[in-house]
């Protein structure tokens, strides 16, 4: 029995349908997947409603029963459906345009799973789908009636609408030729068959008389007819080429098509509005001599909406075709573009010159198999460099302006190595000095003289670098980017740096503007020690008392004393903590202090030394010899002066010895306080008592009556390096 024939509904389903036979069905398709969905049905009905889809598409309700599904019924259910908002506005589309469009997709996916199903042949299945169970058993005899389809032909039958409503017209003939002769008894899809056959005999005519006016020189007639063949087949190669061949601007236009390489991608710009969705792009790529020039839709573009080709073929040869659209089909003659060579340049390009050569740095593009430079110089010879690695040094070259020309090698489809044009510059190179090559420091007293070798016709510079100084032969194309000069003081034996000094001297060579830097040395000058003054203490001692010379970390102590030589060093810290205090003997010492300089492997400047002599130690003593009491008589006191010195250290210039007397009451006399605070009672001349060494003298008190307390003075001569020895004070009271 034939489908349909146990409705009970004569011609309510007068044919299967083998296609949806609607444009984008695989964005219906994503849009349903995405929900979770088996077939469109689902979205239309609740969790316990059914379907009817044998005579239209109904949905029962509980309360209202069976409700037919139109536009009112789609957009309440999209009002109530945000999830599913997108299907639901696609299938009212697809209703406005044909409103047996729903039925026909419904059957054709129910049908689908039924015939995909392990147990599709059973009502269950067909009412687990959703399915009204009245209608179960016709749509399992619909299922066993259809053709299967295997997958080739299914994605036919989804994509033949869509190439029919884009005019893609071959590609819709490729497709028809993939389905059963007689379109499965469709009867919407014999009639788009039929359409498609007419509208393919229509544009092989449109082709053959194209052929003929090309043949016969008739460009123009020619070119109108290989359009109306685009028109009706948008994806014919032979009209695109065609197009293209007998493309001739109108007189008056606004411009054609223009082509520029932006990167690795093809910016395309045309006169008038460049909506993507109102113009269709076709790339032309120029085939070998065997095989002919391909083509290629562009539907790419730039982020700002610019309209590009992100994926140029490189190494080949490309144009580029912009076909006017409306609806998806060809309206008009296209924009043709100039023959463009995809062969991207390097980008980024620096040059800069040195000593007889020249460097330059590039990013190479990605599709790039190599670089090749040639270098042309001021006399005409051209040298050849291969540069792989983003950059070339080309050295040998003589002063002058040199022209460089960059092109990056790609390899083509066919396996040919292409060239691109090339990126030019202009480098000169200038007159470089010649370098210093060694550099020495001779210390002087307080100064230091320099010498070098190299830098010949230079201005040979001495400079300090605030950082890290240079390695030698760095070469500095911008001489005022130089530190200063030394500002050290000029004089005839040489520089004299200023105390405290620690400098990395460098020598530079400048010519022009161009300087190259040289060796340095490091030089120190210490600060020198002042306001020494060496005095002996006791315990056979002498302090070194002086002001600490800046920044010096150490000081150097050098005694000379008896024909030897010691020295000492002391640190800051402990110097300014504890003084300095160094073991001398009785003779004279040549006391000198310098400072030790900080720096290792300096060449250092001396500082002035301070120098000190120490006298000899010379004392002079003195006891009181109280006087011998008689009868009635008493004999006044005597004092013994001794002068004592070490041997054979002459005494000369010594001070005058005064003793000096004063009285006081009878129990405790007051002691003079200095050679005025009381009576002078004895003074021996200092060469009175160098010549005899030892002189006694009796104490001539006078006014003094006893008890009187007595002390010696030194005065004048050399009384501060003369030690005064003095006797216990109550060995110098006189009662």
């Amino acid at each position: 029995m034939e489908f349909g024939h146990r409705l009970g509904l004569p011609g309510a389903l007068s044919g299967l349908p083998l296609s949806p036979l609607v444009p984008r069905y695989q964005e219906l398709v994503a849009h349903q997947r995405a929900l979770g969905l088996r077939h469109i049905g689902e979205v239309l009905i609740a969790r316990d409603g059914c379907l009817r889809v044998l005579d239209g598409v109904y949905v029962r309700r509980a309360a209202r029963g069976w409700r037919r599904v139109d536009s009112e019924e789609l957009r309440r259910l999209q009002a109530g459906q945000a999830d599913a908002k997108a299907l639901l506005r696609r299938l009212a589309e697809l209703h406005d345009r044909n409103p047996m469009a729903l039925r026909q997709v419904l059957l054709y996916q129910l049908i689908e799973i039924l015939q995909d199903h392990p147990q599709g042949g059973r009502t269950d299945s067909v009412v687990s789908l959703g399915i009204d169970s009245g209608e179960a058993a016709a749509l399992l005899q619909a299922a066993c009636v259809r053709l299967p389809l295997d997958p080739r032909q299914r994605a036919a039958t989804e994509d033949i609408e869509d190439a029919w409503e884009h005019g893609r017209l071959r590609r819709a003939a490729r497709r028809a030729t993939e389905l059963p002769p007689d379109g499965g008894r469709d009867p919407y899809l014999i009639r788009r068959l039929a359409g498609i056959a007419a509208r393919v005999r229509e544009t092989d005519a449109a082709l053959n008389a194209a052929y003929r006016c090309e043949h016969e020189g008739e460009a123009g007639d020619a070119g109108d007819h290989y359009l109306r063949a685009a028109q009706l087949a948008g994806d014919c190669p032979h009209a695109i080429r065609g197009l293209v061949r007998t493309h001739r601007p109108a007189e008056g236009t606004p411009g054609t098509l223009s082509v520029d390489l932006a990167g690795d991608s093809v910016a395309l710009a045309w006169p008038g509005d460049t909506d993507p969705a109102s113009w269709r792009i076709i790339r032309l790529t120029r085939g070998t001599a065997q095989s002919r020039t391909s083509l290629a839709e562009i539907d790419r573009q730039a982020e700002e909406g610019a309209p590009q080709d992100l994926q140029p073929p490189v190494g080949s040869q490309v144009r580029y075709a912009v076909f006017p659209l409306c609806d998806g089909r060809i309206t008009g003659p296209p924009f043709v573009s100039r023959a463009l060579l995809v062969a991207p340049e390097v980008s980024g390009l620096r040059t800069a010159d040195g000593r007889a050569r020249i460097e330059a740095t590039w990013t190479q593009p990605p599709g790039a198999v190599g670089v090749s430079v040639a270098v042309t110089g001021p006399d005409g010879r051209t040298s050849h460099i291969d540069a792989p690695d983003g950059g070339f040094t080309a050295h040998g070259l003589q002063a002058g302006e040199h022209r460089i020309r960059i092109s990056c090698r790609y390899r083509s489809s066919s396996g040919e190595e292409v060239g691109s044009p090339g990126v030019r510059a202009r480098v000169a190179v200038h007159p470089w000095p010649s370098p210093v090559l060694d550099l020495t420091a001779e210390p002087q007293v307080g100064c230091v003289r320099f010498a070098w070798t190299g830098g010949e016709a230079a201005e040979v510079r001495l400079v300090e670098w605030t950082g890290e100084a240079p390695t030698p032969g760095t070469e500095l194309p911008i001489p005022p980017q130089l530190p200063a000069p030394l500002p050290w003081k000029q004089t005839s034996a040489g520089l004299v740096p200023p105390p405290g000094t620690i400098a990395r001297v460098t020598a530079i060579a400048v010519l022009g503007e161009r300087a190259v830097t040289g060796p340095g040395v490091l030089v120190e000058a210490p600060a020198p020690v002042t306001a020494l003054t060496v005095e002996r203490t006791d315990g056979g001692l002498a302090r070194v008392i002086f002001e600490w010379p800046g920044d010096a970390g150490q000081v150097s102590v050098v005694r000379e004393q008896d024909g030897h030589c010691d020295e000492y060093r002391v640190t800051r810290t402990v110097f300014l903590r504890e003084g300095l205090r160094i073991p001398v003997g009785p003779a004279k010492a040549h006391i000198r202090v310098t400072t030790t300089a900080r720096a290792v492997d300096a060449i250092v400047v001396p500082p002035a030394c301070a120098e000190s002599l120490l006298p000899a130690d010379i004392t002079i003593a003195y006891r009181i010899l109280p006087g011998t009491r008689r009868p009635l008589r008493r004999r006044p006191a005597t004092v013994r002066v001794a002068l004592m010195s070490p041997a054979g250290e002459p005494a000369t210039d010594l001070p005058e010895f005064v003793l000096v007397a004063r009285s006081g009451d009878a129990r405790s006399p007051v002691r003079p306080r200095h050679p005025a605070d009381g009576t002078t009672v004895l003074r021996l001349k200092g060469e009175e008592l160098n010549r005899a060494g030892t002189i006694e003298r009796e104490i001539a008190a006078g006014d003094c009556r006893p008890p009187y307390a007595l002390r010696g003075f030194l005065l004048g001569g050399r009384a501060a390096s003369v030690r005064l020895e003095e006797p216990s004070p109550a060995n110098l009271v006189v009662r």
